[in-house]
């Protein structure tokens, strides 16, 4: 068991969100076997394993570290093919704030203007997402981590 509040800003939630109808979807209208092999279900089932379970077990695992610019952030990549999850976390309080993960837009392909890194550096310059979860611009967008 982890003492990590989880947290995330709405564009993850709402990514999540649409994650879910999709499965949703796809286990009112295939068969059972069909649903369990889908690429999406697994891939749903590997992003909620790792934000409820993996990432809060040590979210400063050194294979989570970003470099330059994104170096105060931290991205899980293991098992999620071309997808990223990018986080940042804080000890006092126990904190992981989940920010971003892209779609089927934003793929991950190193040097794609549309590459998943790319975006969320824009995002972050722009000042969408911050480091800090006691910055009181930030505390206006968090909300529960529900699945």
């Amino acid at each position: 068991m982890n003492n990590f509040y989880l947290k995330c800003h709405e564009l993850f939630a709402w990514r999540i969100t649409e994650l879910k109808e999709h499965v949703k979807k796809l286990y009112d209208t295939l068969p059972k076997e069909e649903y369990i092999q889908h690429d999406i279900v697994k891939l749903a089932a590997r992003i909620r394993k790792a934000t409820l379970e993996i990432i809060p077990e040590d979210p400063n695992r050194p294979e989570y570290l970003l470099s330059g610019e994104l170096r105060k952030y931290r991205r899980y990549k293991q098992g999620l093919q071309r997808y990223r999850i990018m986080f940042c976390f804080s000890n006092r309080p126990s904190i992981i704030l989940y920010l971003y993960i892209n779609d089927r837009d934003h793929l991950r392909k190193q040097g794609d203007r549309n590459d998943p890194y790319e975006e969320f550096k824009k995002m972050v310059r722009s000042g969408k997402f911050s480091h800090d979860p006691q910055d009181p611009k930030i505390q206006k967008w968090i909300q529960n981590l529900v699945y």
